[in-house]
């Protein structure tokens, strides 16, 4: 680590650092829970068919209307320190379930329960992360600290891709499976250390939210802060289906072997994520603490933007894959903790239900509907990325520069 970043440890605050640590290994092991699963996924949507992925899509997103306000009751009856420790062992419980399904083999119904079920799973999980750590750490704290804890979370988006790419190959789905089972668990234990830290050391969360279970609907609708980041999710979300769909369709074209196609995903993940930690180490705090948010919110659109402008000359499964570079290194290292951010600033009923709504139904609803978009788009003969991916990736920047200076300017969100 650079001794710039050393010299920002040694000035923290007394009981910030142990709460770094503690969120940076949690999202750590997290994302390497997931990643280890993520390429599984991806292998899953092309042993279903990728003519069947709107299918895919638009089941996920009922899936996650069904969750929502089952997640709505947990959050309203629970304590806030007893949410994430609950809904995790719900979610080992399932993967554990899957584990014991694949072991007697995959089928076409089984591959496509699991690429729904994670689908949902991955949003929630992280959703309520962010959720748990804005009850510790406040507006000024976040600019500051979030894309060190990010950066745990692409340490652990790297470990995972770099097993999966060496252990896809001889282990089976159900080993893999086992794997994350297991890192999720420790992702747990370490949330619950940092919530017994925060009540020692800074803000408890010791009372149930109460209210609707329906909340974050009506919040997300009334409140424009919320709709901006509604917006970013819903942009950024459809430029991700177009370069999913793209990315599968030339996949499929060019490794022919299960196997392969496997390690290349994970390849792409661990690309993805090399920049990204770079970037959330030594780039994320200097860009939000000098340019602002609307900065942090915009660059990611503007290069998204041009790199869509290049696949319109040039389209491979590699020119597909370098645009997923900068998109999702983009979302990881700036976008997401930007996001993140704006919740420190709001109260803790916007901050779980609001979020947890943004974060799962927009962005699965609108990943089911830009499947369609998209396969109604190739159905007619014409280009998926010019006819939506540049459209969107325009509202994507504008959103951004809007969202980021309301944060900038201190406006209600």
């Amino acid at each position: 680590m650079s001794t710039d970043t050393t010299s920002d440890r040694r000035s923290w605050p007394a009981g910030e650092w142990p709460r770094v640590s503690l969120a940076f290994s949690a999202f750590l092991l997290l994302l390497c829970s997931y990643y280890i699963l993520r390429p599984v996924r991806d292998e899953m949507g092309v042993q279903t068919g990728v003519q069947h992925l709107q299918w895919l899509f638009t089941g996920t997103f009922v899936a996650t209307l069904l969750v929502v306000p089952v997640f709505g009751a947990v959050v309203r009856h629970l304590q806030r320190s007893k949410v994430l420790p609950v809904v995790y062992a719900a979610v080992i419980a399932t993967l554990l379930g899957f584990q014991l399904a694949f072991s007697a083999g995959v089928t076409t119904t089984k591959a496509a329960a699991f690429f729904i079920w994670l689908s949902v799973f991955n949003l929630l999980v992280v959703s309520l992360f962010w959720s748990r750590v804005s009850d510790v750490f406040g507006k000024e704290q976040s600019h500051r600290l979030y894309g060190h804890i990010a950066a745990g979370g692409t340490t652990g988006a790297l470990l995972g891709p770099a097993l999966t790419t060496v252990l896809a190959r001889y282990l089976t789905v159900d080993g893999l499976l086992a794997l994350s089972a297991t890192l999720l668990a420790a992702a747990t234990l370490c949330m619950v250390a940092l919530g017994r830290h925060a009540a020692v050391h800074g803000p408890s969360a010791v009372r149930p939210i109460g209210g609707s279970i329906l909340a974050g609907i009506t919040l997300t609708l009334r409140r424009p802060g919320l709709r901006g980041i509604a917006l970013l999710v819903i942009c950024y979300s459809a430029v991700s289906t177009v370069l999913y769909v793209e990315q599968l369709d030339l996949a499929r074209e060019r490794f022919p072997d299960s196997g392969e196609r496997t390690s290349f995903f994970a390849a792409i993940d661990l690309a993805v994520n090399t920049l990204a930690i770079t970037v959330q180490l030594f780039v994320t705090r200097r860009v939000v603490v000098r340019g602002g948010l609307r900065t942090a919110l915009s660059v990611v659109p503007a290069l998204v933007l041009g790199g869509l402008g290049m696949l319109l000359a040039w389209r491979s499964a590699i020119a597909v894959a370098a645009v997923q570079w900068i998109h999702r290194a983009g979302d990881y290292a700036l976008m997401r903790p930007g996001r993140e951010m704006i919740y420190t600033t709001v109260e803790p009923e916007s901050r779980y239900k609001a979020k947890n709504f943004i974060d799962t139904a927009v962005y699965r609803a609108n990943d089911a509907l830009s499947a369609w978009a998209v396969a109604g788009i190739r159905g007619a003969g014409l280009d998926a990325i010019l006819w939506m991916g540049l459209p969107v990736a325009l509202l994507w920047l504008a959103t951004g520069l809007r969202t980021g200076r309301r944060h900038d300017r201190n406006e209600p969100t």
